[in-house]
């Protein structure tokens, strides 16, 4: 069998060209990339072949002031036909995203992983670096789970005041205090 290399460039992110020629490139790469003495990158190796990859995720926030706090695991299944079968994308253990924001997430890695496997391309590198640009994307903005208004209004300096809840979700804090009855302020 040829080696592949796999040059991913459509889909719902732009995201970083990988080449990789075989499953053991991608992960050698993401071996480079994550740690797994922190649990940030767990490769599981059935004996049938195929892999299951577990990638904790955060965006790259780059010291900006108006941000969210997220992070979520992204876990792909890969068969035996990998890359001519697509990686299964499922997500876990994700804070910080509200419910639609995850579910566009996850749809948009499925569709990703669907067009490289009709090319029969290689997609780890492209799943992983596609999900990091949407959490990066994410952080910058979003809305408040209570009134549904953007967190962080374009325009206003300074942000507008926001708690960060344990589980990493942000809302206004004028809006929390008075859902708690606490002092505004």
């Amino acid at each position: 069998r040829p080696a592949l290399t796999t040059t991913v460039r459509s889909g719902p992110f732009p995201h970083a060209e990988c080449e990789a020629r075989t499953m053991e490139d991608e992960l050698e790469l993401l071996g480079a990339m994550f740690s797994s003495d922190e649990d940030e990158l767990v490769v599981e190796r059935p004996t049938g072949g195929g892999a299951t990859i577990s990638v904790r995720l955060r965006p790259s926030s780059g010291g900006e002031q108006r941000r969210r706090l997220m992070e979520a695991t992204l876990a792909l299944e890969l068969s035996q036909a990998y890359p001519e079968s697509a990686a299964v994308c499922r997500l876990s253990r994700s804070r910080g995203m509200v419910g639609d924001e995850e579910a566009a997430l996850l749809a948009a890695l499925t569709a990703l992983a669907a067009e490289a496997a009709s090319s029969g391309e290689p997609c780890v590198y492209a799943l992983v670096e596609a999900a990091i640009e949407k959490l990066t994307e994410l952080n910058a903005g979003g809305d408040c789970p209570i009134c549904r208004d953007d967190l962080f209004p374009r325009g206003t300096a300074p942000p507008p005041p926001t708690y960060v809840s344990a589980c990493f979700h942000s809302f206004h804090c004028p809006l929390c205090c008075r859902r708690a009855e606490l002092p505004v302020g």
